[in-house]
């Protein structure tokens, strides 16, 4: 993913462009966010109560909620998902712990109401992604989700295909969050 062009068609789209240093300017936020997630190569690993799973190398991404305040709100959230050592409470926190996934960009759409069931719906009714793990991150669900892990393989433009189905649902902002200029990337 070519970050410097990514990020001049996602502010094209209107959206806020963040670096991920920059996600504390989300803490007095709730929402939904989407993380978009590279995995360099293919990798079995145990996801909790979950089990073994395989997961092949390519894009995926992980829709999530953050309602609350402090620690639960966009900026805590996204934040634990960015930190390296955490203990392992969620999922998502089994495959970025793996060292073979790294987040690319993330998408967050500040709102008072809980949209990351109705996002991750759209996201797989629009792109057709594949379902790698049924049941991941969506242990909660009430709207029918069989994971919130989606895989894309390597599919071009996905970021922006992302960020437009987050603007069909904006309610204000929608944040675009990437990687610091010196971080870098794993690959093109």
């Amino acid at each position: 993913m070519n970050l410097s062009a990514e990020k001049e068609n996602l502010a094209n789209l209107g959206l806020k462009i963040l670096k991920f240093s920059e996600v504390s300017k989300l803490r007095d936020e709730r929402g939904t966010y989407t993380l978009v997630i590279f995995i360099n190569s293919s990798l079995s690993l145990k996801i909790g109560g979950l089990g073994m799973a395989d997961l092949d190398a390519g894009y995926y991404t992980y829709t999530g909620s953050a309602m609350g305040r402090g620690s639960s709100s966009l900026a805590g959230r996204i934040s634990r998902h960015l930190r390296g050592a955490k203990k392992k409470r969620w999922h998502i926190d089994y495959l970025l712990s793996s060292g073979e996934s790294e987040i690319e960009a993330i998408l967050a759409l500040p709102s008072r109401r809980r949209l990351e069931c109705e996002v991750n719906q759209h996201l797989i009714s629009l792109l057709r992604p594949e379902t790698p793990i049924p049941g991941f991150g969506s242990s909660d669900c009430i709207s029918g989700c069989k994971s919130h892990l989606l895989y894309f393989g390597v599919e071009d433009n996905l970021l922006r295909k992302i960020a437009e189905i987050y603007l069909q649902r904006r309610e204000n902002n929608v944040f675009a969050l990437l990687k610091d200029e010196a971080q870098p990337p794993h690959h093109d």
